[in-house]
């Protein structure tokens, strides 16, 4: 006979942004079963993650998603340790602050202009530093570097501890999460939501959809024709034998940052390469090389290992928001490089939108129906 089960949301994707979305909705009571196509939670995009919490760095212009992205980091000051509080699992938040650095004469011009909307937006960052100041913040820079900024609140987390923090959090607000649940099947009629998962039935009245890479196929079965492209992101991992690192180094290449482990992570590469999630030699091999140049003294440290991850890619930035053709599914997909930095501001307003019932103004920009009118 085959299992049903029934319940008030059904969020399907484990990622960060899914199990965010998930915890929020459980802290304002719905019951929620939160649908995970892998054996453990947060083992695609989220896992393959640096953690960097770097609205400035990830923000060439501004607008609505400078404005998202700020707003998301000034609440993660206080998300990391209420999740501590109720997980026991530390994201190991380190605010060690962001040199941007350049080679390039014309990226520091593009740099300064950058630097006079943030400054007028509010954001903490340094006039343009020259080499010889920016050694002072990171020495060991290579030759090549001719300007920068400092951003000195930036912070990065650890992204595997994030999605274990975000996962005992819920359940212990009653989040109900179903592993190893591959969508097989979703429809919807005047009754509700039914999806297919793991073997099981599953009938809800709403379902937010957070599947990352994966999210096209689910919602061509709702006759809604949004592309999310997988884009592969490689990433290498260094124990350097020499002074730490203290701040995350973001150049026009790569970018470095060190965890608490000792740790020195190398990312990333951009690629599409289809759902090919694997760490290939060509990739490895340009990320150390660039690791090298940007940073000499890693040409010494000791090579650990290489991962990859399939970073969901939307034209246009992140998707969120109710369907206009059915307002019972929510979207929270696209958020690329971006998925750790936005997770507690995605949740606030995807369970302000379902709970509250209300159309909060910030969700305005990035809504279903502005993207799929366009």
């Amino acid at each position: 006979m085959e299992k049903v089960s029934s319940g008030d949301v059904l969020v399907a994707g484990g990622g960060v942004v899914g199990l965010a979305v998930a915890l929020e909705l459980g802290r304002r009571g719905a019951e929620v079963t939160l649908l995970e196509r892998e054996a453990r939670v947060g083992r695609g995009a989220t896992a393959a993650a640096a953690g960097m919490l770097a609205a400035a760095a990830e923000s060439p212009s501004p607008g609505p998603f400078f404005d998202l992205a700020v707003r998301s980091a000034t609440l993660w000051e206080s998300w990391a340790p209420t999740l501590l509080q109720e997980s026991g699992v530390d994201c190991e938040m380190e605010a060690c602050g962001l040199l941007r650095v350049t080679t390039s004469a014309d990226r520091a011009a593009e740099l300064d202009a950058r630097r006079s909307w943030q400054v007028a937006s509010g954001l903490e960052v340094s006039p343009l530093m020259g080499p010889e100041e920016l050694r002072h913040e990171v020495p060991g820079l290579g030759p090549d570097t001719v300007a920068g900024l400092l951003y000195p609140g930036v912070a990065h987390v650890h992204s595997h501890r994030v999605a274990e923090a975000l996962a005992g959090a819920g359940r212990r607000a009653g989040v109900r999460l179903e592993l190893g649940a591959g969508i097989t099947d979703l429809r919807s009629d005047s009754e509700g939501l039914t999806l297919v998962a793991g073997g099981v039935r599953h009938r809800a009245r709403r379902l937010v959809l957070a599947t990352g890479s994966w999210g096209s196929d689910l919602l061509t079965r709702l006759g809604v024709r949004l592309e999310v492209q997988p884009v592969r992101g490689q990433m290498v991992a260094l124990r350097p034998r020499g002074r730490p690192l203290p701040r995350i180094v973001f150049s026009d290449g790569p970018y470095a940052l060190q965890k608490r482990s000792g740790l020195v992570l190398i990312g990333a590469t951009e690629e599409r390469a289809g759902f090919a999630a694997e760490p290939t030699l060509e990739g490895v091999q340009r990320l150390t090389s660039q690791a090298q140049a940007l940073l000499p003294e890693l040409g010494g440290a000791r090579f650990e290992t290489a991962w990859a991850g399939l970073r969901p890619f939307l034209e246009g930035g992140p998707v969120i928001g109710a369907l206009p053709s059915d307002p019972r599914v929510l979207l929270a997909l696209g958020h690329y490089r971006n998925g750790i930095l936005l997770a507690p501001i995605t949740a606030e307003l995807v369970a302000s939108a379902l709970v509250d019932g209300s159309s909060p103004p910030e969700l305005e920009p990035f809504s279903p129906g502005r993207r799929l009118a366009g």
